[in-house]
């Protein structure tokens, strides 16, 4: 199982110099991957907990750490696709992945911030529909020399696009999500999975019914599944079992017994989050991490 690191570009964290360095210190220690998240506004729970704070633009620190960077893979946890044109975001994604070198692993989701869809003026009933054509479009960018979609929402043809990714079929794109909604997401246009704050046990009972439907549409169940939760190590034992926790929340020897099980569920990759703007205690986490965690996983 691979550990990736959830980069703290929503914690309102001053400079992003000091992202930069984190993901520099990430691939230094050995990390899979970094991940940046995305919201257009410090609205709703984002206002809570920012205030004024800077929320600073996903793609703007992904390029960045791209070329500060040379080997850790680059993933968004999540972009929220129907605030995204297709052809402006896919050439976007290309471009990035051109510049990485392939580096790029695409986590989507649809959002549930009602107010920044009315500010976009993006119906927020039909998110799940105007996502879907936005995966089918970028595909459709992706891998046609002329390409061409007509969909409700997108329509285009005739024209050259580029660059392409470096892949023939695009990045991975993973999605984000647990709703019955992003499994079918999953099932149509994804490579792999995404879910966020499932515990071992609840992800042990979803994924095998999700492998399933997998096979049944004639799609392989070998896919990554990359949970993401957030991180807290503790001096004394937490009350609630290893296998029931949604967050890596308790001592070493628990969050060792924690992650241990979600390998045994299924997970391939854990994205870990400190969920802190200290820029020095994000340094500390990963280096606790990569000493007193790491060492016991496989794979």
């Amino acid at each position: 199982m691979k550990l990736g690191y959830a980069i703290p570009n929503n914690q309102g964290v001053e400079k992003v110099s000091d992202l930069l360095e984190l993901a520099g210190d990430a691939e230094q220690l050995g990390y899979h991957s970094v991940w940046v998240s995305e919201h257009l506004f410090n609205t709703a729970y984002v206002a809570k907990r920012l205030g004024n704070r800077p929320y600073h633009e996903a793609l703007t620190v992904l390029t960045a750490i791209a070329g500060a960077t040379e080997t850790i893979h680059l993933g968004t946890s999540v972009l929220v696709l129907p605030w995204h044109h297709p052809v402006r975001l896919g050439k976007m994604i290309a471009s990035l992945d051109q510049f990485s070198a392939g580096r790029v692993i695409l986590g989507v989701g649809v959002g549930i911030t009602l107010d920044e869809y009315d500010a976009l003026g993006v119906s927020f009933s039909q998110r799940g529909q105007i996502a879907n054509e936005c995966l089918a479009a970028m595909k459709a960018l992706w891998t046609q020399e002329l390409p061409e979609f007509n969909g409700e929402h997108y329509a285009f043809s005739g024209q050259l696009f580029s660059p392409k990714p470096v892949a023939d079929d695009g990045p991975p794109i993973w999605i984000g999500g647990n709703s019955p909604a992003a499994k079918r997401r999953l099932i149509e246009h994804g490579a792999g999975w995404h879910p966020l704050a499932l515990s071992p046990a609840e992800l042990g009972e979803a994924l095998p019914i999700l492998k399933a439907e997998l096979e049944a549409a004639g799609r392989s169940s070998n896919i990554p599944v990359a949970l993401r939760t957030t991180l807290e190590i503790t001096n004394k034992p937490w009350d609630r079992p290893p296998a029931q926790r949604r967050t890596l929340k308790g001592t070493i020897a628990e969050l060792i017994e924690m992650l241990l099980a979600y390998q045994q569920a299924g997970a391939t990759h854990v994205i870990i989050d400190p969920n802190s703007g200290d820029v020095g205690y994000n340094r500390e986490v990963l280096v606790q991490v990569v000493e007193q965690l790491m060492p016991h996983l496989t794979g």
